[in-house]
């Protein structure tokens, strides 16, 4: 008669818990994705930043460090 190994509970697949924070607020995962959305452009032959995101650092960039933000532009 064979009986079977017995499986500890760390060694079964978990389910996903679920998440209370909001999606915006989990950094690395969306870090992940801006890499993957890079690769795809890199490897489709496109610009891996928009004009659109372009624009948007360098407001961003103006108001954090205003003396580098308009030098830039030179």
């Amino acid at each position: 008669m064979r009986t079977s190994p017995r499986v500890s509970s760390s060694a079964l697949p978990s389910c996903p818990r679920p998440v209370r924070s909001d999606r915006r607020r989990r950094t690395r995962l969306r870090d992940l994705c801006d890499e993957v959305l890079a690769s795809f452009r890199l490897a489709s032959e496109r610009d891996p930043i928009s004009q659109q995101e372009r624009e948007e650092a360098m407001t961003l960039l103006s108001r954090v460090a205003p003396h580098m933000g308009s030098a830039s532009r030179r």
